[in-house]
């Protein structure tokens, strides 16, 4: 049996690194492999090291397949991969490179911080709803990359993922799980201060210290502190010039003293366009993760899980597939929408069968309608499909995974959209109509053949998100 020399394993995944980067976005990358190391390559397997049970549990489930691919290509044939938890991985979690270090632990004899006392404790969790816990988080396909980190920022507070910016529209549930965090928090490290606060109170704390000069000094020790300080909502600092200055300040004296920031917002700090640059900056040096709309089969599995935490009795699966079918951008909806339906069935005391869901919900559900279809949403769409970003498909990079993905976005642009050639390739970055005829002639010969499976069902399903009712 040929065992590699570590010089050897070094440089093979070095080079598997590099095909991986390419295709996961940089955060994922950066999560999921930026601290696993190479342990051992022999004829049966290549063996990784990582940090923990969890991150090994999650990339022998959903990552291994990449990994092997990416070996694969560096050398030449197929290799099966084996994932297990290091102590040098570990030691680098903990450690990274870039920690500050004020965030090192105490050296010997030094004071520490005093547990904190069950006040502090019981004014934390008065700010946070005692719902929003991971366990009545349901996770899908949406979310489970900005779960996963959320999990680990709990695990282990500013140990390598800080800060970690959450955004998704109204209703997707970031704020669930930016005080899932904070519950989880409290719960694992009791010795921790952490605060979770809105912007708007950030804001009117602010305001009512600058009213009464006495009263600064006591508001930034209140906000710089914490070990942990979760924000939700922060493009509410649009067009709050002093506070914003004030919030950049509380970001700047956490992070430097390595304490964890968790930020929460309706879109990325790319576009909180409203926002001082320098703040923009901070927000995005971290991890940047979204919330995207759930798919169906999620969407029947938040209602079923809402019927056992309220103790709805038993509901017709038909009723909440249909809920389900016809509330599609919000998860607060989806719960009020079935909370209607129940409540309607209980006044008339009758058995809440689909057409009385359909007679609760008449007023309030929209009617089924064809969406017109942009560009800019097949964009995102197959984006999200590849685990890319919309700008991966705009831009100059080749590599063969957005290249491929491209091709696929401007097909179902010209299948799904009145757009000419031109004003395709006008939408992907400038591109030439001959460069947006090739790439679809390539996915139409692809499909036509019928030697790629997942290429047809990954066109259906786009398909069929694209033109479903809203």
């Amino acid at each position: 049996m040929r065992t590699a020399t570590d010089e050897q394993l070094t440089r093979i995944w070095d080079e598997a690194k590099k095909v991986l980067r390419g295709r996961l976005n940089d955060a994922a990358f950066q999560f999921w492999f930026g601290r696993a190391l190479p342990l051992q390559l022999d004829d049966e397997a290549f063996v990784l090291g990582v940090p923990n049970d969890f991150a090994r549990e999650w990339i022998e489930k959903r990552l291994a397949i990449k990994v092997s691919d990416a070996l694969a290509e560096v050398l030449g044939a197929p290799v099966p991969v084996r994932v297990g938890v290091d102590e040098r991985a570990a030691h680098l979690a903990d450690k990274p490179a870039d920690e500050p270090a004020a965030a090192a632990a105490p050296a010997p004899g030094a004071p520490r911080r005093p547990r904190r006392g069950a006040l502090a404790r019981s004014a934390a969790l008065a700010d946070l709803n005692p719902r929003y816990v991971f366990e009545r988080f349901v996770v899908g396909p949406h979310n489970e990359y900005a779960t996963a980190v959320a999990q680990s920022v709990a695990e282990a507070p500013a140990s390598a993922y800080n800060p970690v910016f959450i955004y998704a529209d109204t209703g997707l549930g970031k704020t669930h799980l930016i005080q899932a965090i904070a519950h989880a928090t409290l719960e694992k490290h009791p010795d921790l201060q952490v605060r979770y606060v809105t912007v708007e109170r950030f804001t009117d704390d602010f305001i009512n210290a600058v009213t009464d000069k006495r009263r600064i000094e006591g508001f930034k020790q209140t906000y710089r502190q914490n070990d942990v300080l979760l924000i939700d909502d922060v493009q509410f600092l649009a067009e709050k010039q002093q506070t914003q200055v004030e919030f950049f300040h509380t970001f700047n004296a956490l992070y430097e003293a390595g304490k964890q920031i968790v930020l929460t917002s309706d879109r990325p700090p790319r576009e909180l366009e409203a926002l001082e640059e320098r703040l923009r900056s901070r927000f995005g040096q971290g991890v940047v993760v979204d919330i995207s709309r759930p798919d169906l089969e999620t969407r029947i599995a938040i209602l079923r899980k809402q019927v056992t935490w309220e103790s709805m009795g038993s509901v017709d699966p038909e009723v909440l597939e249909w809920i389900a079918s016809r509330v599609t951008t919000n998860i607060r909806e989806l719960h009020g929408a079935l909370t209607r339906a129940v409540s309607f069935a209980s006044v008339r005391n009758v058995p809440l069968t689909l057409d009385v869901a359909k007679e609760a919900l008449r007023d309030i559900l929209p009617k089924t309608y064809q969406r017109p279809v942009t560009a800019e949403m097949v964009m995102a769409e197959v984006a999200r499909e590849f685990g890319l970003h919309v700008n991966d498909l705009r831009g100059n990079r080749r590599t063969q995974d957005i290249a491929h993905a491209r091709h696929v976005a401007m097909y179902l642009t010209r299948e799904l959209t009145d757009l000419s050639l031109p004003q395709i390739g006008a939408r992907f970055g400038g591109r030439h109509h001959t460069t947006v005829m090739n790439g679809i002639s390539r996915i139409e010969r692809q499909l036509k053949d019928g030697h790629d499976p997942q290429l047809q069902d990954l066109v259906a399903l786009v398909t069929a998100r694209l033109r479903g009712p809203r």
